[in-house]
């Protein structure tokens, strides 16, 4: 199985990414994917856009033309509708199988 390189950018990169990181990485291991996940900062993402394949993105309004797909990643921080983007990481990396 491949591995999948997933970015969630914030504003700074530290707070509110890394909490969003640690659950992604959580929810897709126990759903048995591989993944990196990466926390940055806005100002740093478009030097990773090559390197990745998805974006969480916590901050509403991210551009849609990055040639990578987005995922709208704020319920991980909220906790309400975590399961539907856990699902819908998974079915934009897997092209839409189920592990």
């Amino acid at each position: 199985m491949a591995k999948f390189r997933i970015l969630v950018p914030c504003g700074s990169g530290i707070a509110s990414s890394t909490i969003c990181a640690q659950k992604i990485r959580k929810g897709l291991g126990e759903r048995g994917l591989d993944v990196e996940v990466k926390q940055l900062a806005f100002r740093e993402l478009q030097g990773e856009i090559g390197k990745a394949d998805l974006i969480v993105s916590i901050t509403p309004g991210l551009k849609s033309d990055l040639n990578i797909p987005v995922v709208n990643g704020l319920p991980l921080l909220t906790g309400v509708g975590e399961k539907a983007v856990f699902d819908e990481i998974i079915s934009k990396l897997t092209g839409g199988t189920k592990q």
